[in-house]
């Protein structure tokens, strides 16, 4: 009995030891999956919504992305960066882009690099037919590596006035502004100052007409002069309403010069190339037939035609061309550069189209 009993209290203790083992290797493996599964999740930018597109790109420049913003192409500003406080994506890192643009609008793109106050700004970004976007840095300017679905590439390079800093972008709406205040405080002035004219030349006409008043009343014998200067001193009104109207500031007039940007189209992209390789080599040829005897036992080939009758007989010798193996050469893309009109701005106020 006591036998029995010490051999089902072992097989109890191993059973709870093979059942922990087994639970603790699930969850080891449940684990390790969950950290896969969080490696391969890809982060994002902007909101995914039912109107929205998408599109991948990567940071190839060598610094970290802190600022990236977008916007409709028909917009005037862009919206709040897209990176929030101690985001930012690093060299090499991959994202996927979530946008939202206006029916027949392009894409406007705005991206800035840790420890640099310039940021620069891509218009008119033609979506459609993008597979890929790498965001690359050249010459302290940043470029967009587009790839299309064709397989064909284009580097797209930032407008003109992209790589201006915030704040000197800020000190030229400052000026602007200050302009705008002086003429509006110019056109008010001229406004007092017609106004005031005008209340001189009503007080000047009412003087006027009380004096024929009294002159009328004093000279009892001249009743219709003094009617006639009444009426004639009655029409101070006139002056007044031109003075007014002609003080209105003239309207501006909107000067629009062309935004161009340089783009490098792809005529035909890079590609490699098998060359084959040849040597010439030494051929043993039958004189009777023309066969190629080279590594075989010519002797016997020979000695068949001799049998035969044939009174030729021998083999001679023919070097030959042959392909030994093939060389890689690598061709590169052939492209070629073209200036396109991206929009239009006045130069006098800055507002574009």
């Amino acid at each position: 009995m006591k036998t029995k009993q010490i051999l089902t209290a072992g097989a109890i203790a191993l059973s709870m030891i093979l059942t922990g083992c087994s639970s603790s290797s699930t969850e080891t493996k449940d684990t390790k999956t969950t950290e896969v599964a969080k490696k391969k999740e890809v982060k994002t930018l902007g909101k995914k919504t039912k109107d929205s597109k998408s599109l991948k790109f990567t940071n190839n420049t060598g610094k970290k992305i802190t600022v990236f913003e977008t916007k409709s192409s028909s917009e005037e500003s862009f919206s709040d960066n897209l990176l929030e406080d101690g985001d930012s994506v690093k060299n090499k890192e991959e994202r996927t882009l979530y946008y939202t643009v206006k029916e027949n609008d392009k894409l406007d793109v705005k991206v800035g690099l840790q420890d640099q106050d310039k940021t620069f700004v891509f218009k008119d970004v033609d979506t459609v037919d993008i597979k890929k976007v790498d965001v690359s840095l050249k010459d302290d300017k940043v470029n967009l590596d587009v790839t299309k679905k064709d397989g064909s590439t284009a580097t797209l390079t930032p407008s003109e006035d992209s790589a201006k800093a915030e704040d000197e972008k800020k000190d030229e709406t400052e000026v602007k502004q200050e302009e705008k205040k002086e003429e509006t405080a110019k056109a008010d002035s001229s406004n007092k100052s017609n106004a005031s004219e005008s209340k001189k030349e009503n007080t000047t006409a009412t003087t006027n007409t009380s004096s024929n008043k009294n002159n009328s009343s004093s000279s009892s014998s001249k009743p219709s002069n003094s009617g006639s200067n009444n009426s004639s001193s009655s029409k101070p009104s006139n002056n007044s309403g031109s003075n007014s109207s002609s003080s209105k500031p003239a309207e501006h007039t909107h000067n629009w010069v062309a935004v161009t940007e340089t783009r490098t189209v792809v005529d035909q992209p890079a590609y490699d190339e098998q060359v084959p390789v040849t040597e010439m080599r030494e051929h043993e040829i039958c004189s009777s037939c023309g066969a190629d005897l080279t590594g075989t036992y010519a002797s016997a080939h020979i000695y068949q035609h001799m049998i035969n009758g044939d009174d030729k007989g021998g083999w001679h010798s023919e070097w030959r061309e042959e392909v030994t193996g093939y060389q890689t050469v690598h061709h590169d893309a052939v492209t070629h550069t073209e200036t396109v009109t991206t929009g239009y701005r006045c130069s006098t106020c800055g507002a574009s189209k």
